[in-house]
C-alpha cells in the first residue's frame, strides 16, 4: 500500500470507524487503528498477509462458503456486482465477546475500471442495537398493556369518531378494529337514555377538559347492552381548541346486575317486613333503632324518619332513660346480656300517649367473633286481643250473674208470689178506710220493687223474657216523671226535651222505666249539692261513620234517650268499667254495682246501644239508642184498664210450691172458679183423666218434680187436643226456653199480681 502516504494514514487512523482495504483474494492490505483495535490491538505487521476471514471470523476459508453460509459477504457482493453495500454482521471478538457491526463496502477500481480492492468500513452498533431491542421490547409491552388492559381505552377526534381503540373494548363491544376506526362515532353506540346523558355532559367536558365516572349504557354489535363507567380527558391545541379525547371505560354490567339483584333482594325482604302485621325493629347496643317496619311505625303512630336513629325507649315509652331502669322487663336487654332469644310482655305508648299492650320477642344478631352486635325485636300488638279478653271476662261475669239470677229467680219469685198474692187478696178484702190498708200497700210496693230487681237482674244478664210491644217513648218517659222526681229529690231540677213527633219503638215499658230509674239514681248521687238532670228524646240516622266510631253493628233509624246531669263526672279509667257487674264507686252500703250493668243488659236485650260521655267535674251524659219500630202503636186503653172478673169454669192447677198453689187456689175460688189442684205433672195428668169433661183450663207451673208442666200438657193433649192452657214459672225465660216453646202458648212470669192472673185467665177462657 505504498500509495497510502503517511498523511493519509494519519487521517484514516483518526477516524472512529474501522477501515480495511481488502483485495480479491481476501488479503488485508490495510487496516486503521480503530480496525486494529477491533482485532484485539494488533499491529500493522501482524496483519500484513492475513486473510480477512482468518482475522475477523477465525474461518479457514471465506466465511460465506464455510462458517456463515446464510450471511452475505459484503466483499464478494461488491466484487460480483460492482456496487457499494451495507450489511449488519455479528463478529466474535478476540476476547470472546460478540459485537454487531454495520459494514459498508465500497469498490476500488484501477485505471482500466476493474475492481481491484474493496474499502470496508465497520461501525460498532452493538449498544445501539441493544437500545433498539430494549425499545422494541418496551414498545411491545406497552402495546400489549394497552390492548390487554382490564379496561377499555379509546381515542376520539373532535367529531366523536374513533381514531384508536384497544382490544379489550373491541372485545366488549364485539366489533373488529376495521369496523370501528374512522367509521363509528361514540354516540352511535349509546342507548337513548345514555345519549341524552352524553349530550348533557359533553359541553361541560369540552370546557373543563375532564370527566370522571359517568355511567353509560352501550349497545354491542349483537344488540346486547352493557353498562360502563367512563372517565375521559380532552386534548386541546395551543389555541385552546378541543381536538380529541382519550377515554377509559370499565365494564360494570355484572356489578349492576349484582346491585339490581341486591336491590330486588332488599326490596323483597323489605316487602316481607312491611307485609307483616307484627312490629319489627333492629336495635344497636345503645338501644338506637336502626330499622323499623310499617307495623311498628303504625303502633308508635310515627313516621319512619322520626324513628330511625332514636332510642327505642324514647319512641315507645317517651322516657329519657332505658325502660328497664324504670322497672319494665326489657327483652332486648336480656338478649344483649345473654346472647339468647327472650320473650316479655310490655306496655308501650304511642305518640299520643295511649297505651299499647305488646308481646315482645328479641333475637340476637352476632358478629364473626360471636358478640351480639344488634338485636331484632318483634312486637305483637295484644291491645285488641286484650280488649277482646276483657270483653270475654265481662261476658263471663254477666253469664255468671245471669246464672246466679236464673238460679235464685224461681225460689225468690215463688216467695214474692206468695207475698204479692196474699197481700193483694188482703188489699181487695179491705175497706177503703181500713187503718191497715196503707201498710198493706207499702208491703205490696216493696214486693213490686223486689220483683223489679229480679227482673232487672235477669234483663241485665239477657235472660228475662220481655213483654215487647210498640210504645211511644215520649209517653213512657213523661208518664214516669213523678217517680223520677221522687228519686232525684227537690234540690235537682228535672228538664224534659221530648220529640215534636211520636217516637215509636218496640219495648218492654217496665224495663225502659227501670233504665230511667237506675240512671236517675246515679245522677242524683253525682249531684250531692243539687244540679240539673235533663232527659232528651229524639231520632238519629246511624250511618257507617257513626257505626265505626261508636261500635254499632247495624245501621238504620234509631230513637235515642239522652240522660244528662251536671254532676261530678266520671274519669276515663272508671268509665271503662262502669258497665261491669258489681263495680261501684259509691260508699259501702250505698251501691250494689248492678245499676248500670242492669241498664246495659236491658239495652242489649232491646237490640240497642248505650254510649257514655263524661269528664271529671264536667257532668255525665248517657245516650241510649233503640231501633225505631216498623209496627204501629197499639190502642192500649182497653189493655191498660184494671178490671178483675171471675167465672164458673173449672181450672186444673199444677204447682209444686204449696204457698203459691194455695194463694192461687184461694184467689180463684174467691172469684167463683172451681179448682182442682195437683202437686206435680204426674198427678196433674191423673187428675185430668178423672175430670176430663169438667176441666176447661190448665194452669201449670213449667218446672216441677217427677214430670214438668210441658210434658204433662203434651200427655193431656193426647186426651183432649182443644184444652186451653196457661204456663207460669219463676225461672228465667232463658232457663225454660228449651223446655217450652213460647210460640202459640200463653205464659205468665212469676211473681203474678192477682189482677194480672185474673185478667189473663179470663182472656184465655173467652177466646
Amino acid at each position: 500500500m505504498e500509495y497510502i502516504n503517511n498523511e493519509i494514514k494519519n487521517i484514516l487512523n483518526s477516524i472512529a470507524e474501522g477501515i480495511a482495504i481488502i483485495d480479491r483474494d481476501f488479503n488485508l492490505l490495510f487496516v486503521n487503528s480503530t480496525m486494529a483495535g477491533f482485532c484485539g490491538g494488533l499491529k500493522e505487521e501482524d496483519i500484513a498477509g492475513k486473510k480477512c476471514y482468518e482475522l475477523f471470523h477465525q474461518c479457514p476459508a471465506p466465511c460465506h462458503e464455510t462458517c456463515f453460509p446464510d450471511i452475505k459477504c459484503p466483499l464478494s457482493e461488491v466484487f460480483n456486482t460492482g456496487r457499494a453495500l451495507s450489511v449488519l454482521h455479528k463478529h466474535l471478538m478476540p476476547d470472546g465477546s460478540e459485537k454487531i457491526f454495520e459494514i459498508s463496502a465500497f469498490p476500488l477500481k484501477d485505471n482500466t475500471g476493474n475492481i481491484t480492492q474493496v474499502i470496508q468500513v465497520l461501525r460498532d452498533v452493538t449498544e445501539c442495537k441493544k437500545t433498539e431491542a430494549l425499545l422494541r421490547t418496551s414498545s411491545d409491552e406497552i402495546h400489549d398493556l394497552y390492548n390487554n388492559a382490564p379496561a377499555g381505552y379509546h381515542s376520539l377526534d373532535k367529531d366523536g369518531i374513533f381514531v384508536r381503540i384497544n382490544d379489550t373494548e373491541l372485545s366488549l363491544l364485539g366489533y373488529s378494529r376495521e369496523e370501528i376506526i374512522g367509521k363509528k362515532k361514540f354516540p352511535d353506540l349509546l342507548t337513548v337514555g345514555s345519549l341524552q346523558l352524553f349530550r348533557e355532559n359533553f359541553p361541560q367536558f369540552k370546557e373543563s377538559g375532564w370527566v370522571k365516572d359517568l355511567e353509560f349504557e352501550m349497545i354491542c354489535k349483537d344488540g346486547s347492552v352493557i353498562s360502563v363507567l367512563l372517565s375521559a380527558t380532552a386534548i386541546k391545541d395551543d389555541a385552546g381548541n378541543y381536538v380529541m379525547s382519550r377515554s377509559t371505560i370499565y365494564d360494570i354490567t355484572e356489578i349492576k346486575r349484582t346491585e339490581d339483584a341486591l336491590k330486588q333482594s332488599e326490596a323483597f325482604i323489605k316487602n316481607i317486613l312491611e307485609s307483616v302485621d307484627e312490629g319489627f325493629i333492629i336495635i344497636d347496643p345503645e338501644y338506637r333503632i336502626i330499622l323499623a317496619n310499617r307495623a311498628y311505625c303504625e303502633q308508635a303512630k310515627c313516621k319512619t324518619e322520626n324513628i330511625t336513629g332514636r332510642h327505642c325507649y324514647e319512641v315507645s315509652h317517651h322516657n329519657k332513660k332505658p325502660c328497664f331502669l324504670t322497672g319494665e322487663e326489657c327483652a332486648p336487654r336480656h338478649t344483649f346480656k345473654n346472647g339468647t332469644p327472650y320473650i316479655a310482655l310490655h306496655t308501650h305508648f304511642d305518640s299520643e300517649g295511649i297505651p299499647v299492650y305488646l308481646e315482645t320477642k328479641s333475637y340476637p344478631i352476632k358478629d364473626a367473633s360471636g358478640k351480639v352486635a344488634a338485636v331484632i325485636e318483634t312486637l305483637n300488638n295484644l291491645t285488641e286481643k286484650r280488649r277482646l279478653e276483657e270483653q270475654l271476662r265481662h261476658a263471663q261475669k254477666m253469664e255468671a250473674i245471669g246464672t246466679l239470677a236464673g238460679g235464685i229467680a224461681h225460689d225468690f219469685n215463688n216467695m214474692l208470689n206468695v207475698i204479692i198474692g196474699y197481700g193483694g187478696l188482703m188489699e181487695m178484702r179491705m175497706k177503703k178506710d181500713d187503718p191497715f190498708l196503707p201498710q198493706i200497700r207499702e208491703i205490696l210496693a216493696a214486693s213490686e220493687r223486689a220483683a223489679q230487681l229480679t227482673k232487672g237482674l235477669l234483663a241485665f244478664s239477657r235472660k228475662q223474657l220481655l213483654q215487647m210491644k210498640p210504645v211511644n217513648i215520649n209517653d213512657v218517659i213523661v208518664g214516669f216523671k213523678k217517680i223520677l222526681e221522687r228519686i232525684i229529690g227537690e234540690d235537682i231540677e228535672l228538664k224534659f226535651k221530648t220529640s215534636d213527633k211520636d217516637v215509636i219503638i218496640n219495648a218492654d215499658t217496665g224495663q225502659i222505666e227501670q233504665i230511667l230509674m237506675n240512671l236517675a239514681a246515679n245522677s242524683r248521687d253525682a249531684m250531692l249539692y243539687g244540679g240539673v238532670l235533663t232527659i232528651e228524646i229524639g231520632t238519629k240516622e246511624i250511618d257507617q261513620k257513626f257505626m265505626k266510631k261508636h261500635g254499632f253493628a247495624v245501621s238504620g233509624n234509631y230513637a235515642f234517650i239522652s240522660v244528662s246531669d251536671t254532676g261530678s263526672g266520671i274519669d276515663e279509667i272508671t268509665r271503662e268499667k262502669i258497665f261491669e257487674p258489681y263495680f261501684t264507686t259509691k260508699m259501702m252500703g250505698r251501691g250494689t254495682g248492678l245499676g248500670l250493668s242492669i241498664v246495659y243488659g236491658i239495652v242489649k236485650q232491646h237490640g240497642g246501644y248505650i254510649d257514655c260521655n263524661s269528664e271529671k267535674d264536667k257532668g255525665t251524659s248517657f245516650t241510649i239508642y233503640l231501633p225505631i219500630a216498623v209496627s204501629k202503636l197499639e190502642d192500649t186503653e182497653k189493655n191498660g184498664a184494671l178490671f178483675m172478673e171471675g167465672g164458673k169454669e173449672t181450672i186444673l192447677i199444677a204447682e209444686d210450691d204449696a204457698g203459691v198453689r194455695n194463694y192461687i187456689k184461694e184467689l180463684l175460688k174467691d172469684f167463683g172458679y172451681e179448682i182442682i189442684e195437683a202437686v206435680d205433672g204426674d198427678e196433674a195428668v191423673n187428675k185430668f183423666m178423672e175430670n176430663k169433661n169438667r176441666i176447661q183450663l190448665l194452669l201449670f207451673d213449667v218446672i216441677m218434680p217427677r214430670k214438668n208442666g210441658k210434658d204433662a200438657y203434651d200427655d193431656i193433649k193426647t186426651i183432649r187436643n182443644d184444652i186451653k192452657t196457661i204456663f207460669m214459672s219463676g225461672y228465667s225465660a232463658d232457663f225454660i226456653k228449651d223446655r217450652v216453646s213460647f210460640k202459640d202458648i200463653e205464659y205468665i212470669q212469676k211473681p203474678i199480681k192477682p189482677s194480672v192472673l185474673l185478667r189473663k185467665i179470663r182472656e184465655v177462657l173467652d177466646k
